[in-house]
């Protein structure tokens, strides 16, 4: 089989897949309510213990208004120290718990079906396909010259003008198209969505991946059309 069949079985394939993943991207949430399942994680994945520093406050607050009944007379003010020892070592139990549960990290296969998971995360399997497009495309970039290279030394200025036109590509995508504000992504909390170089340059492979995938396309009609009329 020649090279140029298997680039266009590859090319088909690619295509195919990038349609089905961006089906599965606009059309799997209409199939349910979203606003739900985002309720769903957020009430699995967030913590209701007291966070440690009002636990500390609540503590000092009843120290100090114990602190204040025990001047009333020494009785009351052996009663309320040991009332205040039990408060504080109730209190300790509560915050050791509260640290052993913040971080937890939830599981959500144990929680939704794997059709809720697939929609939860979709975002992650789009961007992930995205990420193998920009890298298929550009080994399929440079192989492909460096093989014609291999064969016919004129195609130099050819590959030359590849390697120009995919640097032009990339500075137009990060220069232009690419911004650094934090967008809103379904599933992702890290903290890369607030770092402005992250976002540009994720940005950047996007667009780039967008145009490289667009003039795939527009080569497989091209080529199929111009044998419709040989």
């Amino acid at each position: 089989m020649s090279y140029s069949k298997i680039s266009t079985i590859l090319l088909y394939v690619v295509a195919t897949i990038s349609i089905v993943v961006m089906l599965f991207f606009y059309v799997a949430p209409k199939t349910l309510d979203i606003d739900e399942l985002e309720d769903r994680v957020l009430a699995l994945t967030t913590d209701d213990v007291m966070p440690m520093s009002n636990q500390q406050a609540a503590v000092a607050d009843t120290t100090a208004t114990d602190s204040t009944a025990m001047e009333e007379g020494a009785m009351m003010a052996e009663a309320d120290s040991t009332e205040i020892d039990s408060l504080a070592a109730a209190a300790a139990n509560e915050m050791t718990t509260a640290t052993g549960e913040t971080g937890k990290i939830v599981d959500l296969r144990d929680h939704l079906t794997g059709w809720e998971l697939m929609v939860y995360k979709r975002t992650d399997y789009a961007l992930g396909w995205a990420y193998i497009l920009f890298i298929i495309a550009a080994i399929a970039a440079l192989v492909s010259p460096i093989m014609s290279i291999a064969t016919d030394m004129k195609s130099v200025i050819r590959f030359v003008s590849v390697l120009g036109a995919a640097a032009i590509l990339i500075l137009l995508s990060y220069f232009v198209l690419a911004s650094d504000a934090t967008i809103d992504i379904l599933g992702y909390t890290g903290t890369d969505n607030s770092n402005p170089t992250v976002l540009k340059w994720v940005g950047t492979g996007l667009f780039v991946t967008y145009f490289l995938f667009g003039l795939a396309v527009l080569s497989i009609l091209y080529s199929e059309v111009v044998k419709l009329f040989k």
